[in-house]
């Protein structure tokens, strides 16, 4: 038996949250044009991700805007989510 897989770009990926296909409580992603389901973040990730957070806005304060938790776009392959 041959499995065929089916890539996505990100404008498709977008397309299937608008249409509903995609919920917000989909714990997906879009790495190297495939739909991956995310791990559940757990108490250790969360306490990282809150350190660096405060470590970076001191040391980027004016300079940068610190982007926390929010989808990045990597081109039309990846999109990866929080």
């Amino acid at each position: 038996m041959t499995v065929v897989r089916r890539r996505f770009n990100v404008h498709e990926f977008e397309q299937m949250a608008r249409a509903g296909i995609l919920s917000e409580d989909d714990r997906v992603e879009l790495i190297e044009e495939e739909i991956v389901e995310m791990t559940p973040i757990g108490p250790r990730h969360a306490a990282c991700v809150g350190r660096l957070t405060a470590l970076l806005s001191l040391r980027t304060y004016q300079r940068a805007i610190v982007w926390v938790q929010n989808p990045v776009r990597l081109g039309e392959r990846s999109e990866p989510r929080p």
